[in-house]
Order: structure tokens, then sequence, then C-alpha cells
């Protein structure tokens, strides 16, 4: 295995810019660059590299990535063969972390989350101690059974408070690597001190980190557990497992900013509650919550800093949102957040403002419309125009697409194609005839009879041996997708995604089932699981005959992916008027297509 430190270092090392450009011809756009897309055929340019960001997107075909996904599509490289690829640009080695394989990380993963459930017991017994501290809950408006519920607790002013619960303190690797405790020239100390404790649950219920806010004058007032190896800011949430059985009843998660704000609407019986933990909300946040509710409202303060919270919210929204999904927004009148709100008008009035939280497309019309200025001109209707197409070239939700494009289009006078919609989407261009007899036979012999079925087929074998997934398929699944959408629907595409995520965080068969109830993946998942019980039973299949199917299946997937690359090489033009640069990636792919299948 690769570590993952070795792959961070190494995109910082190298430029993105660098790397495409050896490949595409870049102009310089304001703050980005752009070219005509390299992965579908385009006239006006859609395709943007950030060199701050070192990020490339396209806004036509959506394709996106690092340089390292950048290599693996045009190149049509494995995750290992791009990283090596980079690495020898960059004049580095690329070392094989043998320790970190996945026994020793699930036997790490125990021993943290054994770590945080002993800090969270110990800030417990210290809460019961603390007169201060409970007198502060009762001052805004928390009972001990709230408490209870979401395990608040409180950390002394001691420097080294864990040392009563934890006897190897000043020794202790795990208590550094999860972030209970600093380490200043040999010196240990903990992390949270004099502060009410907000144990942090990821959606299997353990805990994972903690916030803590400080009861007494200081800074910072909020203090979060920094990332470990088992909290990421940007893809957990606060509050979701002590929400789950409400969520699931009311089919609704309002999201706020807080910890206090979701312990006080718990208090007040809104107990969709949950919050960010103080970054942005990001596309994977928004992605989990909406595979857990139909209707996804988002509050914020009603002030300039809350709008523009708002707006980056509803930005990451834009990709994740499906057609029968709602995402919505409230704001709050300025100096209120939702605990100061709550208190001060009850439960009854707070769920008025849910009810009439403004939906998602007239929050991002209305904010685009405002930046506009004046719509009788034709620099305000152009200005809406070119705010708007980049927007809803995120949005994979057709209908959802389609309408707010009509909206934007009745206040331009500009058609949705002028918007960004394709009105002869699903025309395809004929292949030339002038294709050579070898293509014929590569595209005939390499037809996949089964091609429905690799994606269930992966889907079954990682539920019943989750030790045959490798640490690129996330990675490899994300390059293949663009290339493969008319092959599978993305119901699979989304399976496999979130089986392959699901398994990455050690989650068993059971529980598995369990995550994606009402998600709109159970059924499928449930027939994968099913059909594995029979054809996979332990005992009876050895792993390494799994491990070897399942690397057969990604070939498979490949193969199928440069099938396709060439197809649309060869249908823009024929071999002997191709680019020498099309020429040299065309022949890549007939040879790696004729080259025989493994064993």
């Amino acid at each position: 295995m690769i570590p993952q430190t070795f792959i961070d270092e190494l995109l910082n090392r190298v430029d993105i810019v660098d790397v495409i450009e050896k490949f595409v011809p870049l102009k310089r756009s304001g703050a980005n660059l752009s070219a005509c897309c390299p992965f579908h055929e385009e006239k006006t340019p859609s395709f943007t590299v950030s060199q701050q960001k070192q990020f490339y997107h396209c806004f036509g075909c959506g394709a996106h990535g690092t340089a390292i996904s950048f290599l693996m599509e045009y190149q049509s490289l494995g995750f290992i063969d791009a990283i090596e690829n980079l690495a020898a640009r960059a004049g580095v080695e690329v070392p094989r972390d043998q320790r970190n394989d996945r026994a020793d990380q699930q036997r790490d993963s125990k021993d943290y989350f054994l770590t945080n459930s002993r800090a969270a017991s110990h800030y417990k017994r210290q809460l019961k101690e603390a007169p201060n501290a409970i007198d502060y809950l009762k001052s805004r408006g928390i009972d001990g059974n709230i408490a209870a519920k979401f395990l608040v607790g409180y950390a002394s002013d001691d420097w080294q408070g864990l040392n009563q619960e934890f006897n190897d303190y000043d020794d202790s690797q795990h208590l550094l690597d999860v972030g209970l405790i600093n380490d200043k020239d040999g010196r240990r100390y903990d992390r949270f001190r004099g502060r009410i404790i907000f144990p942090i649950r990821d959606f299997r219920g353990r805990v994972i980190a903690f916030g803590g806010r400080i009861i007494e004058k200081g800074e910072p007032k909020y203090l979060n557990s920094p990332e470990t190896p088992l909290f990421h800011k940007g893809k957990e949430v606060y509050g979701f497992w002590e929400s789950r059985h409400a969520i699931r009843q009311e089919g609704r998660i309002l999201v706020v900013e807080g910890y206090m704000d979701v312990v006080a609407l718990h208090q007040k019986g809104i107990t969709c509650a949950v919050a960010t933990l103080g970054t942005a909300v990001t596309e994977f946040q928004v992605s989990r919550l909406l595979k857990q509710c139909s209707d996804l409202i988002f509050c914020f303060d009603g002030d300039s800093a809350g709008r523009k919270a708002a707006f980056r919210a509803l930005e990451s929204s834009l990709s994740q949102i499906e057609d029968g999904r709602k995402v919505s927004f409230l704001y709050l009148p300025d100096g209120d957040d939702p605990d100061s709100f709550i208190r001060a008008h009850g439960r009854e009035v707070f769920e008025e403002k849910i009810a009439n939280a403004t939906p998602m497309s007239d929050v991002l019309i209305t904010e685009l419309t405002r930046q506009s200025g004046d719509l009788e001109s034709v620099e305000g209707k152009s200005k809406l125009a070119s705010l708007f197409k980049p927007l809803v070239a995120r949005v994979k939700a057709p209908m959802m697409k389609k309408l707010m494009t009509e909206r934007v289009s009745r206040l331009t006078g500009l058609s949705i194609h002028d918007l960004g919609i394709d009105e002869s989407l699903g025309a395809h261009k004929p292949v030339r005839r002038s294709l050579e007899n070898r293509s014929a036979s590569i595209l005939s012999s390499s037809r996949v009879s089964s091609a429905p079925s690799v994606l269930q087929h992966l889907i079954e074998m990682l539920v019943t041996f989750p030790e045959v997934m490798r640490d690129e398929d996330s990675e490899q699944l994300k390059v293949l997708r663009p290339n493969l959408q008319k092959h599978f629907s993305s119901v699979q595409f989304d399976a496999l995604a979130e089986i392959l995520s699901l398994v990455g965080q050690q989650l068993n068969q059971a529980e598995i089932i369990d995550y994606v109830r009402n998600t709109g993946l159970e059924a499928l998942v449930a027939r994968a699981v099913k059909l594995a019980n029979i054809r996979y039973q332990r005992g009876k299949v050895e792993v390494e005959s799994v491990r070897s199917e399942y690397a057969q299946a990604w070939e498979q997937l490949h193969r199928l992916s440069r099938l396709n690359l060439q197809k649309e090489l060869l249908s823009k033009t024929s071999v002997s008027s191709m680019s020498e640069e099309d020429k040299a990636r065309y022949r890549s792919l007939t040879e790696r297509l004729t080259e025989p299948k493994a064993d």
C-alpha cells in the first residue's frame, strides 16, 4: 500500500498545470486556465484548471479531479501507475508501507474508538463534580436527560486531567493520535480544559472526536478535536446518531451551526437537528444527509455572514440534489441563533419558520438576480446568464435542472439551450464508416456481454469478503464512471460507491444493510447480499479465489472504458486524419485492448 501521506506530499510537489499542459494546450482565463475538454468533443472551452486549488473540472461533461485522476483518465492508467508516473516527474521514489495493512488499521481503529469512549466516560463523571458547569447548562435550559442523551461532559481546568483515566498518559500514542492531548517540548497536557464537552459520534454511534465550549471568559469559545484517523470535519455532522430515529420518522433533517443549537433544539422537541463542525458545508456531508431524508433544511443567521455561508451550502447541494428531494434555507433574524430563538419564541414559532423555509432554487435565482443588477438591461441579463450557467451545470437532477433553467430563461429572454441545456440530448453521433478493420474487430470482440452485472458482482464480493477491497478502488470508480455511464445506471454506480465507503469504515454486512435502509439503494444492496450469501459462502470459498475474481471484474471495467475511449476517438475522425497526439493515444488503447486477458 502507498501511504496516504506520500500521495498528499506528491500532489503538493507537482503542479497540475504542468501535468495537464503536457497533453492539453491551456490558456489563462482570470485566476484559472481553460481549454476545450480532452474527454468530450466541444467547440467552446468548458475545461477549467485551478492552479490555486490544484484541481480540474469540466462544466460540460463533469470530469474533475486531481493530477492523479487526470493521468488515470487521459492515459488509461491504473491508480498505482498514475502515482508512479507523477513520482517519476517529481524525481521521487514511491514508498510501500507494509506496516499499514488492513489488519493493522482495524486494530488501530478499535484502540482509537476505545480511547475516545474512555475519555467520554471520564468527562461525563467530571460533569457531576462540576457545579459551575451544571449551572451553566441549566442557565441554557438543558436538563439532565438531554445532557445524558448527548453524553455531555466537562473537562476540568487541570492541565493533565485525563491522567486520572489513563495510567499510560505519559506514554500513550493513542491519546496523541486522537487529539485528546498535546505534546510540546516533551511535556504533555490536555487539549480540553475548563470546557463543557460535547462528544461527537459517527453514523454508527461511536465517539470519534470532541467539541468543547468554554464557560468562563476566554478564547476560542469553541474548540474541536483536530483531524485524526477517525475524524474528518468535512465528512461528519454532530448529532446525527442522537437524531436518527426522528429523521427516519419525519423524513427531514435540520442543519444548524453549533453544538448548543442542536442540544437546545432537542430540548425543545425538534429532534431532527444536526450541526456542521466549524467548516463550510461539503458535498460529502450533503450527499450523506440526503441519503437519510427527503427534506434537508439549512438554518443560518440572517446577517451577511450567514447568507454567505448559506450560499456556500447551496453550492455544495447543487451536485447532490435529486429529483423528488428538497433542499431549503431558513434565515433567522439578525442577532439570533437557533438556541436563542427557540428559547425566546418556543417550538411552535420555530416550526413555522421551518415550514416556510425558502427552496434552494428560489435562493439561487434570487441571489444571482441581486448580483446581476438591472435585469431590464442587456448587461444585467447577460450577467445573470453568465453567473447561472456554471452553477446549473453542476446539477445532475434532470427535472430540477430543466425547471430552474426555464425560470432563468424567462428572466433573460435566452433559450434553455443558450443557458446550457442540450435540447438534443440523447442524439448520438454515428461512428464514421471509415473505421479500420482492426478497430472493428476489437469493437466486436471486446463487448462485455454481462456489463450490467459487473457492478453488482463487485458489491456481492465486497459484502462477503470485505478484505478484497483495495485502497485505490474508490478513486478508480470516480475516474471510470463518466466513461461508463451508458452501460450502468446511476443507482448501480451510487450503490458500489456507497459500499466501498462503508467497507472502508469496517462496517459488517448487517450494518451495511441497516445503513442503506430508506436510501433508494436498499433493494439493490439487499439483492446483492442475498446472491452473495449463496455464491460466496465463507469456509467454502477461498479468499484468494475471490480476490482474483474481484481484480478481474475491475479489469473488465477498465477494458470497457478503454473501448469507449477508442470509439470516441474514432467517432471524431478516421485514424489517418488524427493528430499525432491522438494517434499515439489510439495506438496505446488498441494495444491494451488486444493484450491477452489475465487468467
